[in-house]
């Protein structure tokens, strides 16, 4: 991006100095700002690709941090042809034009996960927990919910079987017998179906 950006307030630095008033900033330089206490503005940093924003919403934890690729750069060679030799180009693409571009891959990206063991097909994996995410967060989850549907799969046919009870509260997490190892973790559990109509005399 060739625009100058306009600058605010750390928001980093401002936690540091209100939680650890006697940080020794010179043995530890905040990494946003190098103690400047100025960042550009995350409004204005914004992906080459579809032009939006790569920082999340304002009053987030991560406001002021770019989500994606940013500043980028790649250099044109002797035998390059389709970039110039000895040019060099930066630029930003967000997460969401990135797994655009993934999915639109031949040969899909190798996915590596720190938290689980690898799957057969990591990308496969990975690409049907987004699908699941986004169908959940566009309302898909709370609709199958509704129809008494499971919701641990997107777009599982079969009938609610459990609801999942989670620290002595019931929520719209639901599955069939098929997908109940989905649900129980941590502190919750499984226990009969219980559909909205019912929630409001438990």
């Amino acid at each position: 991006m060739n625009k100058k950006h306009t600058y605010v307030e750390c928001q980093h630095c401002k936690w540091q100095l209100q939680n650890f008033p006697d940080k020794d900033w010179f043995e530890q330089p905040c990494e946003r700002c190098k103690n400047t206490r100025q960042v550009p503005n995350p409004q204005e940093i914004l992906c080459n690709l579809c032009g939006e924003c790569m920082c999340p919403p304002p009053g987030t934890m991560n406001e002021q941090i770019p989500h994606g690729l940013y500043q980028a750069s790649v250099t044109g060679g002797y035998d390059s042809y389709h970039l110039l030799d000895m040019t060099t180009y930066t630029f930003n693409f967000c997460e969401k034009c990135l797994r655009q571009l993934f999915i639109q891959c031949k040969i899909k990206p190798n996915v590596y996960n720190s938290f689980k063991p690898p799957d057969e097909d990591p990308w496969k994996e990975d690409q049907k927990y987004y699908e699941y995410r986004v169908w959940k967060d566009t309302g898909g989850h709370h609709q199958a919910y509704l129809n008494k549907k499971c919701n641990a799969v997107k777009g599982c046919p079969n009938d609610a079987v459990y609801t999942r009870l989670h620290n002595e509260d019931f929520d719209e997490n639901c599955c069939c017998e098929e997908h109940k190892e989905t649900r129980a973790y941590g502190n919750s559990s499984l226990v009969p179906f219980i559909s909205n109509n019912l929630k409001s005399f438990l």
